[in-house]
């Protein structure tokens, strides 16, 4: 089992390459939770539950996107890849 590391956020598994795609994403969700808990933290006695729905739906549906067009993007290779028997 391989031991987990921080740079396995913005690097790419299998070349150990920087994808500057999750670099990007992970400084969004950081930089919006931040933001999420400062506004927790002013707004104590004027907090709104709708704050929670909007904050984890963006978050999921951020990650749902992400996998989907992953997921599409692997067929993609898969279909266009050399056939190296022919």
């Amino acid at each position: 089992m391989r031991k987990w590391c921080v740079m396995d956020l913005v690097t790419d598994h299998q070349t150990g390459k920087l994808r500057e795609t999750a670099l990007w994403s992970n400084i969004g969700k950081c930089a919006m939770t931040w933001g999420f808990i400062y506004t927790v933290w002013q707004q104590k006695a004027n907090f709104n539950e709708l704050l929670w729905v909007a904050y984890g739906s963006i978050v999921v549906a951020h990650e749902l996107t992400a996998r989907y067009f992953n997921q599409k993007q692997q067929v993609l290779d898969k279909q266009n890849a050399p056939n190296p028997t022919a």
